[in-house]
């Protein structure tokens, strides 16, 4: 959705909020669900989720909510098919470091 469609739809989303218009149609709402859905994408982009990734794992693996403390990566993930696979490849690697026993302990 363009910058200027998205202008006109939010004028014509402010005017229902009024009370001045009827009801908006389906297709409006599913239309601005769809822009939004593509601005969320873009927020974080997959740079900015691979230079944090690290940080979220360790949440999780500490029992902290990673998903509420970083929620908009957390969006990303569930987004973005790339950055879920390093995610899950990432998160299973260090669960499978931190049971091997350490070695060159004396």
């Amino acid at each position: 959705m363009s910058r200027s469609n998205m202008q006109d739809f939010l004028k014509h989303l402010a005017g229902h909020l009024g009370g001045d218009e009827k009801p908006l149609s389906d297709a409006a709402i599913k239309g601005f669900l769809r822009a939004l859905e593509e601005v969320r994408v873009q927020d974080v982009p997959c740079s900015q989720v691979f230079s944090r990734l690290d940080e979220y794992v360790e949440k999780e693996l500490n029992g902290e909510d990673a998903a509420r403390l970083m929620p908009l990566l957390r969006e990303h993930l569930h987004l973005c098919q790339d950055c879920c696979e390093e995610y899950e490849t990432l998160l299973a690697a260090v669960e499978k470091s931190s049971k091997t026993p350490s070695q060159g302990s004396a």
